[in-house]
């Protein structure tokens, strides 16, 4: 009885050690921008599209009405390319957007996968409809608020 005992004891402490970690699979490393143009809020009336270079994967699909954009960046590249892309019914207007950063690898725990983190270090721009841009959070991480300030320009520009 007293072997039994002490099994069941030391079983239950092995499992007491046993560490359960929650891994961030459903956590997302992406960039924020939110348009404006004379220092108010404004959305994209008509499509937006955006791609990693001029003819780049799409990381944003035609998305209509929005005042607000995320994508992911690369973890191997020092300096992304992102090409914005609007299209009204009779025009097209295409910026393109520098985006210079450092990558870190961020390491939680052998059983999650590694993610990276980056820190953007200068953002340049075109201007075919882009005034200038702002960085409001150099920091790309799990974080959902905005990095980029996106100033359109106005009809008196």
């Amino acid at each position: 009885m007293r072997q039994k005992l002490l099994l069941i004891l030391s079983g239950l402490l092995m499992l007491a050690a046993c560490e359960s970690y929650d891994c961030t699979l459903y956590n997302y490393v992406g960039l924020y921008g939110k348009f404006y143009q004379d220092g108010v809020e404004v959305a994209i009336k008509d499509t937006l599209t955006i791609t990693a270079g001029k003819s780049g994967p799409v990381l944003l699909n035609r998305q209509a009405g929005t005042s607000k954009f995320n994508v992911a960046l690369s973890y191997w590249q020092e300096e992304d390319t992102l090409v914005l892309t609007v299209k009204g019914e009779d025009y097209l207007l295409r910026d393109t957007i520098w985006v210079t950063k450092s990558n870190q690898v961020h390491y939680e725990s052998p059983d999650c996968p590694t993610t990276y983190f980056h820190t953007i270090q200068d953002v340049r721009s075109t201007h075919e409809f882009i005034k200038d841009i702002t960085v409001i959070r150099s920091s790309v991480n799990y974080g959902t608020t905005d990095n980029l300030e996106i100033n359109l320009l106005s009809d008196s520009d």
